[in-house]
């Protein structure tokens, strides 16, 4: 195979040699070093083949060989480029495509992340590209282990992780760090106070001496149930008092609204710009003129792919919208209503364990706001384990 390539690199013809005394001819060019091979006998001639740089040099050993040679064939890479040398541009061409390809080859084009569950790949993204690895990035010059340590300082969520840069694609594995749950392993010896004031509705004592009854009126840090309890032989014991107690509680929330609200809208004027993406780089490869004064912008790329390698080579689209800005008057009834709004939302994900027993809504109107006030009556929970020492 080695053979067969270096006799296409430096051209070969196959040739015939006739004449009285062939086999002169053949010893000849034995004597003189010519390298021949491939030799058949026929009458008063022989055929054969050599390098084309040697067939250059048998003219002189032909005529003392009284033989004539005319060439039947050629082969080889020389007599290609002799064939094409008109279009040099199509050498040069190819050329400057291997020159590219080469070039190229020394840039990460594509990143790939894999193993995340909780950690975000936005942010990992940014931690590889504080550390040089990103698309459009020279790659020669990472250091991936000591990119790996980098990550992992920064990132304590992470206990293992592998960064492979093959060609132009860098792949990137993450194990995350096993979270184990929270587990209340104290024993220490507790009471359960209230954290808010309220009026009790009901009590769950799982452990520990209740020390409030259903109606009863608490504040804020009273002892609800006891970890201090008596035994049947008259002595104290020390419990961890555990228990869920239920009151109505009081909440108060104020809003306060302007009478002029001034908001932005998105309107069905838009103009999308076209950028040829190429490298790094981005052409405009559309005409698109117009302008507005208030826009809202949204950028959508994508990049041709082979086999799951991102090429460097891809269309970027951003879309403009019009934004109009509008003034609305805020009436007194409106004002209520948007108040009944933010109320519904606060129950839903912040007061989501409790519940709503009473709820009024009142609106008083000053120069340039309303003031919207909202008396709630929840009913929740307000049970909480406090340690206390045995000394105290």
């Amino acid at each position: 195979m080695l053979l067969k390539i270096i006799r296409f690199l430096r051209g070969s013809v196959d040739f015939t040699a006739s004449g009285k005394f062939p086999e002169r001819f053949m010893n000849i060019t034995s004597k003189n070093g010519v390298n021949l091979w491939n030799p058949i006998p026929k009458k008063n001639a022989i055929s054969a083949s050599m390098y084309l740089s040697d067939y250059k040099k048998i003219r002189i050993l032909a005529r003392k060989s009284r033989v004539k040679t005319r060439v039947t064939a050629k082969h080889g890479l020389p007599f290609i480029i002799n064939r094409y040398k008109a279009r040099t541009g199509l050498f040069a061409g190819a050329v400057c495509g291997i020159i590219l390809c080469i070039f190229l080859s020394n840039f990460i084009w594509s990143v790939k992340i894999s193993g995340t569950e909780e950690i975000s790949n936005t942010y990992l993204e940014s931690l590889l590209e504080d550390n040089g690895i990103s698309v459009g990035m020279w790659k020669n010059n990472s250091d991936v282990d000591q990119i790996e340590r980098n990550i992992q300082r920064k990132c304590g969520d992470i206990r293992w992780m592998s960064i492979n840069i093959t060609g132009s694609l860098v792949t990137v594995e993450i194990k995350e760090t096993y979270k184990k749950p929270k587990l209340d392993t104290s024993k220490n010896p507790c009471n359960v106070k209230a954290v808010k004031d309220g009026v009790i509705t009901r009590i769950q004592a799982y452990n520990g001496r209740p020390v409030v009854t259903k109606g009863s009126g608490v504040v804020n840090g009273q002892i609800l149930v006891s970890g201090l309890d008596e035994t049947k032989q008259g002595d104290m014991r020390y419990l961890r008092a555990s228990a869920k107690v239920f009151a109505d509680v009081s909440e108060q929330r104020t809003l306060s609204l302007p009478k002029k609200i001034t908001y932005s809208t998105v309107t069905d004027n838009y103009v999308d710009r076209k950028n040829f993406r190429f490298l790094w780089l981005d052409f405009p490869c559309s005409l698109a003129f117009e302008n507005y004064d208030n826009f809202v912008s949204t950028v959508y790329g994508e990049n041709l792919f082979i086999n799951d390698v991102v090429l460097p080579v891809g269309l970027k689209i951003r879309t403009d919208r019009e934004l109009v800005t509008t003034e609305n008057s805020v009436s007194k009834n409106k004002a209520e209503d948007i108040a009944k709004a933010d109320c519904i939302l606060y129950e839903i994900f912040t007061k989501n364990k409790s519940k709503v027993i009473s709820k009024q809504i009142s609106v008083k109107e000053n120069k340039d706001s309303y003031r919207v006030i909202t008396d709630y009556i929840f009913n929740e929970n307000i049970a909480d384990q406090v340690d206390f020492d045995v000394t105290e």
